[in-house]
């Protein structure tokens, strides 16, 4: 069997290394010149600067990182939330944690009616209550607090405004248990050399990368497939595709017709360096949702260095990045120089009027027919510990 991975972020990286480890013929295409996706890791002397992914929510991928030998440790993260004023406030009033435990556990009974729909690996069929905005499922509910705590980590991470996501992704991204790890502060994990460093040791293990080539053409033809770029042209038995394609670029009406459909929250990272020494994670909750607006920051100290890594909604401007200066200075960050800006685009998903009940189960049922598979955040949660089991999970329904 022959196979092209369209795109090198984690999850086409991964996907590539299971397909080589099985003995399978494996070419990526990536458009970028270079590797890794949102796994982007800025290296200078002795420091790292995670300017995509930071931190894992789920433990699943330790597994992976053993078997690459990748170092890392597990750690609390402390958070703080600011008012309009850049005053310290907390998160919930002390008053209002009782109500908050008292809402998370008629939460998780009503979830238990939709355990079927949420507990997959990936997207699936959709129980009709849960295609609603998230605002309008827990007003329904009467779950106030658990509306003011779900906002930040959802906005602040790129999952949307809870006005227009619907209930379906949230709870996919972010279920009781993982509501649960953030208020209780759980440790998260950490890449001690940075997410670049995952993807280097995936990439050591597969044979056929091909940078700066951008795909313009997937085509079916007599049970193979073609896949053109401006300056080449080649076939395969199957195709894998990890990342949103341009209009038409896939030949076949149900994969372009979605291509169309999915839409992406623009995000930016802004990477300063800081002469705060002592700083810890901080939300603004004034801005939460809200385009062009910080949502939060965190810092690492190497080196006798602090860098400060700034995220926001919006497309990468001046005045976006002006703002979120003035917004830092104003919060008392002595600024030294602004290091780099990052534009992502990032949570593929659809609007309230294209994402049906049987959405994915569509697609699936249609791919078990065809030579082109999606795979990766297009059909699962975007977060790499759940990644890893999506795409371990369909390469062995595609060996099998």
């Amino acid at each position: 069997m022959k196979v092209a991975v369209i795109g090198a972020g984690f999850s086409g990286m991964l996907a590539a290394y299971l397909l080589e480890k099985e003995g399978i013929n494996v070419t990526v295409y990536e458009k970028q010149e270079y590797l890794g996706g949102h796994c982007r890791t800025l290296t200078t002397i002795n420091k790292n600067t995670e300017l995509g992914t930071v931190a894992f929510f789920s433990k699943a991928i330790k597994e992976l990182l053993i078997e690459l030998q990748i170092d890392y440790t597990e750690r609390f993260v402390y958070r703080h939330f600011l008012d309009e004023n850049y005053n310290n406030v907390e998160h919930i009033l002390g008053d209002e944690v009782a109500m908050l435990m008292n809402e998370l556990g008629r939460l998780k009974v009503i979830l238990e009616k939709y355990k079927d729909t949420l507990e997959t690996t990936n997207y699936g069929n959709i129980h009709p209550d849960l295609l609603v905005p998230l605002s309008h499922f827990l007003k329904i509910y009467n779950l106030n607090t658990v509306y003011h705590v779900i906002v930040p980590y959802l906005s602040s991470f790129g999952f949307g405004n809870i006005e227009y996501v619907q209930a379906y992704y949230a709870f996919k991204v972010f279920n009781i248990n993982t509501i649960y790890t953030f208020i209780q502060g759980e440790k998260l994990l950490f890449i001690k050399r940075g997410t670049t460093e995952l993807i280097q040791k995936l990439s050591e293990n597969i044979s056929d990368i091909r940078l700066s080539l951008e795909v313009t053409s997937v085509n079916v033809k007599d049970n193979k497939v073609t896949v053109d770029t401006l300056y080449s042209s080649e076939e395969f038995d199957k195709v894998l595709i990890t990342t949103k394609l341009s209009t038409n670029v896939v030949k076949d009406e149900l994969y372009n017709g979605l291509m169309q459909k999915i839409i992406t929250n623009p995000f930016i990272t802004c990477a300063f360096e800081v002469n705060n020494k002592k700083l810890a994670t901080t939300y603004y909750k004034s801005n939460l949702g809200n385009k062009g607006k910080i949502q939060f920051f965190y810092t690492s100290r190497q080196n006798h260095k602090t860098t400060l890594v700034a995220y926001a909604y919006g497309i990468a401007s001046k005045k976006i990045i002006s703002d979120i200066t003035m917004d830092l200075s104003h919060t008392g960050i002595d600024i030294k120089h602004l290091i780099t800006v990052k534009q992502w685009y990032i949570f593929p998903h659809l609007k309230n009027e294209d994402l049906s009940e049987t959405f994915y189960e569509d697609i699936y049922r249609s791919q078990k027919r065809s030579n082109i598979w999606l795979i990766g955040s297009l059909i699962s949660k975007p977060e790499l510990g759940n990644l890893y089991l999506s795409i371990r999970k369909t390469i062995k329904e595609l060996i099998d």
